[in-house]
């Protein structure tokens, strides 16, 4: 059976909460690593890898331009190369 929603009040909600708390600076990862919870133009500012794009030597955004949109995963094997016994 349908629920009836025509007799719903949409505009209850009168104030926004963040996520995050305005006096929370930062958060720590599992692994210990401090994030922080806003970001600026002045941390990236000397960040020299921004200008570079994917497919484009040095590389440093993946091989292919397009990277995984359109093969989400790649698997692949090696063989020939030896021997189990002379792994």
């Amino acid at each position: 059976m349908k629920r009836d929603f025509s007799d719903l009040v949409l505009d209850t909600v009168t104030e926004h909460k963040p996520v995050s708390s305005a006096n929370e600076k930062s958060w720590e990862t599992p692994e210990g690593i401090p994030v922080k919870t806003h970001f600026s133009k002045a941390d990236i500012k000397d960040s020299e890898h921004l200008q570079y794009a994917a497919g484009i030597p040095p590389y440093l955004r993946g091989p292919y331009s397009t990277m995984y949109v359109t093969r989400p995963w790649t698997i692949r094997q090696y063989a020939g190369f030896s021997t189990a016994e002379e792994s």
